[in-house]
């Protein structure tokens, strides 16, 4: 047995509720170790002293007015937390309430110089004339017409496996109005 496991057994010890194979284990660490022997004694003698100290009685009353001061205290602590919760809870309601209007006031202020709406002219589509002619050249003649430094063959595959449509530029003056 060591030091510290004495310790945590020594009420039980002192208690006289030990097994007897333990109380063995306890009284040899007692005269083993000068350590235990010192903490053992002192425990025993404030026990001593504490049950020959003369029993209080209190007075008559004590229980009703310990009761009705301990009523007061609690009451005087509830009412003491409720006004710290209303100024925490004002506090908190007054700095939402500045950083809204803080909000406003900057949105409202930066949206005044900005015209109130965004007139832009009308965009008119138009269906492409039909008459446009597809190239109809294969893809070799392309391929044969370009010059050799230039490297056209992933373009060249490309095209011959997607339709062929082109867009052309013509322009045209289109009217604004139904």
């Amino acid at each position: 047995m060591d030091c510290h496991e004495f310790c945590d057994q020594h009420v039980a010890f002192v208690d006289d509720t030990l097994a007897g194979i333990e109380l063995v284990r306890m009284q040899r660490q007692l005269a083993e170790c000068e350590s235990c022997a010192k903490h053992d004694a002192k425990i025993r003698r404030a026990l001593l002293i504490f049950r020959n100290l003369l029993s209080i009685e209190p007075s008559a009353g004590f229980s009703q007015r310990l009761e009705a001061r301990l009523r007061e205290c609690e009451s005087d602590h509830l009412l003491a937390a409720t006004q710290r919760n209303l100024r925490r809870g004002a506090i908190a309601a007054t700095l939402a309430s500045a950083a809204m209007l803080g909000y406003i006031a900057t949105t409202l202020y930066h949206h005044s110089d900005a015209p109130g709406d965004l007139v832009m002219a009308p965009v008119v589509a138009t269906i492409p004339e039909p008459d446009l002619t597809p190239i109809t050249t294969s893809t070799p003649a392309i391929v044969a017409s370009v010059s050799s430094g230039l490297t056209i063959w992933p373009a060249a595959l490309f095209a011959e496996q997607a339709p062929v449509r082109f867009a052309h530029s013509k322009l045209e003056l289109t009217n604004y109005t139904r």
